[in-house]
């Protein structure tokens, strides 16, 4: 059985206590929001990594960038401005790590998460968030859990940027 199959089923019998009261809440768009993207996704990409030596970011060169990159698949442009071609084509690379359905199990939280959850040894730039408490964890977490049916929808460009100094090791 898979890692993630573990950790969905986990999931599953640790949801079927009596005292839970949420609704759940239906997804209902099949994109993501462009501006939350920009306003509190893309300046993640761009901070540097808190514990590593040097200026270490997920979109620099020994990394995640589109032209000189290592790091895989997931490629994005450095210092993307708002309403760019490059900050689209980041959204998108992003979009492409999400997971609509399951937004805690997306690619992009689960490569770099430390721990248990993590997708163990395949993000060769190692942990970068301590645990799914991490405060830039949980920003491209609700960007993927707030589905719309347009990237620019009357409901996007709501969330708070996050202070980046806080986030990972």
């Amino acid at each position: 059985m898979s890692r993630i199959a573990i950790i969905v089923l986990a999931l599953a019998l640790a949801a079927c206590g009596d005292d839970v009261d949420l609704e759940p809440v239906a997804a209902s768009g099949s994109t993501l929001c462009v501006a939350d993207f920009e306003m509190c996704v893309n300046p993640i990409f761009d901070a540097i990594v808190t514990g590593r030596s040097g200026q270490a970011t997920c979109s620099g060169s020994g990394c995640h960038d589109v032209g000189a990159g290592s790091g895989g698949a997931f490629k994005i442009f450095p210092d993307a401005q708002p309403d760019s071609p490059e900050i689209m084509a980041n959204f998108f690379a992003a979009k492409g790590f999400a997971n609509l359905d399951a937004p805690s199990l997306s690619k992009l939280l689960l490569e770099p998460l430390q721990g248990v959850s993590s997708i163990s040894g395949t993000h060769t730039g190692g942990d970068i968030f301590p645990d799914t408490g991490d405060a830039c964890y949980q920003a491209i977490e609700e960007w993927a859990s707030v589905r719309v049916e347009d990237s620019a929808a009357a409901t996007c460009g709501f969330c708070t940027p996050i202070d980046i100094s806080s986030c990972g090791y």
